[in-house]
């Protein structure tokens, strides 16, 4: 069984923020038009972490349920109500990232911030996988917050595209 791995892979803009000051990312609709490496990126996930205000987000969208065949974990403390298929609900972020260990599940850390919070405090981060997108918001919702534990981080990659957008791969040091 091969070793699990739990992959924060995110888009933000410039000054961190992963969100406007309203929660929405609307704003990042006009990158859409780059191939970003998002399907093959899918093909390596078995398992999403998600929090609840993320998944409002998703499902807010409208349309089929964008995971599809893939496994879901949201954590809230709230019933998910009539949840797509695969899609469940848990308080337990430790015990969850247990048995994906155990499991040897393939992880994205989805967002939003305090999910991310929570999994760099569990040690639950392998690699932080960052879109810089060129903006500065000014204000929004900021994808690194509180007093968590130093993140050592060593660079395996960047990838800068015609449109402005930069990748940056890290692995946990």
């Amino acid at each position: 069984m091969p070793d699990a791995s739990f992959r924060l892979y995110m888009a933000l803009s410039l000054d961190g923020m992963i969100a406007d000051a309203d929660g929405g990312v609307d704003w990042l609709n006009r990158w859409d038009d780059a191939d970003y490496g998002t399907a093959g990126f899918m093909k390596q996930v078995d398992v999403l972490i998600m929090g609840r205000t993320t998944y409002d987000q998703v499902t807010g969208f409208g349309g089929a349920w964008p995971y599809a065949g893939k496994r879901c974990a949201v954590l809230t403390s709230r019933p998910l109500g009539d949840a797509p298929d695969g899609v469940e609900g848990t308080s337990d972020l430790a015990g969850l990232i247990a048995e994906l260990r155990e499991d040897g599940a393939r992880v994205w850390i989805v967002g939003g911030a305090a999910t991310a919070a929570a999994c760099i405090a569990l040690g639950a981060i392998d690699s932080v996988e960052l879109f810089l997108m060129p903006v500065l918001l000014g204000e929004g919702v900021p994808l690194f917050v509180g007093d968590g534990p130093e993140l050592p981080l060593t660079l395996r990659e960047s990838r800068a595209w015609p449109n402005g957008v930069v990748g940056v791969t890290y692995d946990v040091a």
